[in-house]
């Protein structure tokens, strides 16, 4: 889907947005949210918040184990949900009107599909989800699952850019030459 200057010329049409709030946005990212709902004239916004608590493999027989474990993924999940519950506190009051929130769990760790399954079954007309660069080299970034499952249109906000550090060059690079050194005395 193209934003064209005629999306703003039909303000019966309410466009339905699907804020896809998953934990690695930056925090500036509710001003590029603000800007980007600026393109419709009329909105429908709800904020999807995604909760991704890792499953890993349990094999120990012991009871006590088992209850250890059931109770560090329960916390876990606690501290998921009060991060985004503070990220849709910061959101909100950006937002037009009262959004709806819905609370979303993702499945065997992809953010990506739980999103675009929300989606579809809410009919979005377009998902906008915080750019994350990705979090290993196996996994690909969010965003980007996101755009191959979803489907309706994906906007996706930028990625913020890390200021670059300067980069030492060692002098024999810059064509500086050094005095030798032999067995500690200059040559």
């Amino acid at each position: 889907m193209t934003v064209t200057s005629d999306d703003h010329a039909r303000p019966e049409e309410i466009t339905r947005v699907l804020l896809a709030v998953h934990g690695g946005e930056s925090a500036d990212w509710s001003l590029e949210v603000r800007r980007a709902l600026a393109l419709w004239a009329t909105t429908a916004v709800r904020i999807l918040a995604v909760l991704a608590v890792p499953r890993p493999p349990f094999t120990s027989l012991l009871p006590a184990a088992a209850r250890r474990y059931h109770a560090a993924r329960a916390a876990w999940l606690h501290l998921e949900r009060e991060h985004r519950q503070r990220q849709i506190d910061a959101l909100a009051p950006l937002l037009p009107g009262a959004p709806d929130v819905a609370w979303s769990r993702a499945t065997h760790g992809d953010l990506g599909r739980a999103i675009a399954d929300y989606a579809a079954t809410w009919r979005a007309d377009v998902v906008l989800v915080g750019g994350v660069a990705a979090p290993g080299p196996w996994l690909g970034a969010v965003h980007e699952r996101l755009i191959r499952h979803a489907a309706c249109p994906v906007l996706v906000t930028p990625v913020p850019v890390a200021p670059r550090r300067r980069a030492r060059v060692p002098a024999p690079a810059l064509g500086r030459s050094r005095p030798a050194v032999v067995a500690g005395q200059e040559a």
